[in-house]
């Protein structure tokens, strides 16, 4: 468990906090390109608690600016998108992606105001199917995250975004924890505890066909981007074999866990939108150069709980809501039937009803971490261990040396006992970095 002020220290990502100063310091997904049209509405972004306006100009240019004008605050999130320029409908200030002012009308012919003053505007950077955006100092800006699936063609990605409305951290530790598959995804986990088929669409997993109801054995071991893991169940009826699920957490909150057969890889983001929510993105991509079919896609977001006219807006919003109020529309007529363990539609959709239960900022104060936790209490130490290199004015995690980006990936197999588990990863060295706990 960590202390008040450890807790603390971990989840608030507003103002000056700790953690704040830190997430500024790497480059942060803010939506995803394909919601920036040219000309098109601008989109209201919330990033650390920071409000921001993203748009993509005629030329398709993105931009991501302050949402307020710099004249009087007016919001440009209202703004007319056109001539290469956010126009501030209040007084027709014409601001350019960088931040320039191009024009105040609103001034005589002859001034030169304009020159003297600009927007706040930040580096972007769009690659994956996503435009990310890069909040801190000027001079400490970071090499760009180029994971593998950032030099993809949109064609080889499904992006998925939601918004959990809980904290950021409880999300990401989420990623990290191998053991909850054997019983929140039940369903799609172990499909054979039911008497017929699993109520969502077949993973593709045949690997993940060999969880069991067993505990899994937890190992984790530290690199200079994060730590990566290994989650070592045994094999049934292979007493000289062990079942492995890898997972890389790559600094400040992303984490590469192991895809499926047929060529897929996963990525998940839990960028900070203020203390109290979190926006999700959650990237699968093909591994073989074989673009995903379109007619695929619709099934993917059903499998994931997401509905096709909900990318841009949470959970969607032609139905009800699941929330707090209406327990998250938990099915328990299903769960009395023997059609679904949990209740809950879609794989994702399981995980965030579960950490928005937890309450809006979880206490860790109060809870109990038993041997299944070894990776959570691993991501913790990582996380505290960069906000003390940070206030001792060192290079966190991820920022003190060159991070090994393409090769970052998730990794399953099955292996004899006596191989090393990160084997399965995709890029290992001879011999392990990190030490192994």
């Amino acid at each position: 468990m960590l202390t008040q002020e450890e807790n603390n220290a971990v989840t608030q990502v507003e103002g000056d906090a700790s953690m704040a100063q830190l997430m500024e310091r790497y480059w942060l997904p803010a939506t995803r390109s394909a919601e920036l049209e040219a000309d098109g509405a601008p989109q209201r972004i919330r990033l650390l608690g920071r409000n921001l306006v993203a748009f993509r100009n005629t030329e398709g240019e993105v931009g991501v600016l302050d949402e307020h004008c710099p004249h009087r605050g007016a919001s440009l999130a209202l703004a007319r998108n056109e001539n290469c320029t956010l126009q501030c409908l209040y007084h027709g200030w014409r601001i350019a992606p960088d931040g320039e002012l191009v024009e105040t009308p609103s001034e005589p012919e002859n001034s030169t105001f304009k020159d003297r003053v600009r927007a706040n505007a930040y580096p972007v950077w769009e690659a994956g199917g996503l435009v990310w955006t890069y909040l801190g100092p000027a001079e400490l800006e970071p090499e760009k995250p180029r994971f593998d699936f950032t030099e993809l063609p949109e064609e080889q990605l499904m992006i998925i975004k939601g918004v959990e409305y809980c904290n950021w951290l409880q999300c990401l530790e989420g990623a990290v924890d191998s053991a909850h598959l054997n019983w929140l995804h039940t369903n799609i986990t172990r499909p054979d505890w039911l008497t017929h088929a699993s109520d969502g669409p077949d993973s593709g997993g045949e690997l993940l066909a060999n969880l069991t109801p067993e505990a899994p054995r937890l190992e984790a071991q530290s690199q200079p981007y994060g730590f990566r893991y290994g989650a070592i169940r045994p094999v049934p009826n292979d007493p000289d074999s062990k079942y492995i699920r890898a997972t890389e957490f790559v600094m400040p909150f992303h984490s590469n866990f192991p895809g499926a057969a047929g060529h897929w890889a996963h990525h998940q983001a839990f960028v900070p939108i203020d203390d109290h929510n979190c926006m999700f993105f959650y990237i699968q991509y093909k591994t073989d150069g074989v673009p995903i079919p379109d007619e695929e896609r619709p099934a993917m977001l059903e499998f994931a709980g997401v509905e096709l006219d909900s990318l841009e807006h949470g959970r969607g919003e032609a139905r009800e809501l699941p929330s707090a109020e209406n327990l998250w529309l938990q099915d328990r007529e299903a769960m009395k039937n023997g059609t679904s363990f949990s209740g809950l539609r879609g794989i994702n959709n399981e995980d965030f009803v579960v950490q928005e239960s937890m309450s809006p900022i979880y206490d860790r104060t109060r809870e109990h971490l038993g041997m299944s936790d070894v990776a959570v209490i691993r991501l913790r130490r990582v996380l505290l261990e960069s906000l003390r290199k940070l206030a001792a004015g060192e290079a966190p995690s991820g920022l003190a040396e060159p991070v090994p980006y393409p090769s970052l990936r998730g990794g399953e197999g099955i292996i004899p006992k006596a191989t090393d588990w990160w084997t399965v990863l995709k890029a290992e060295s001879d011999e392990p970095a990190g030490k192994v706990s």
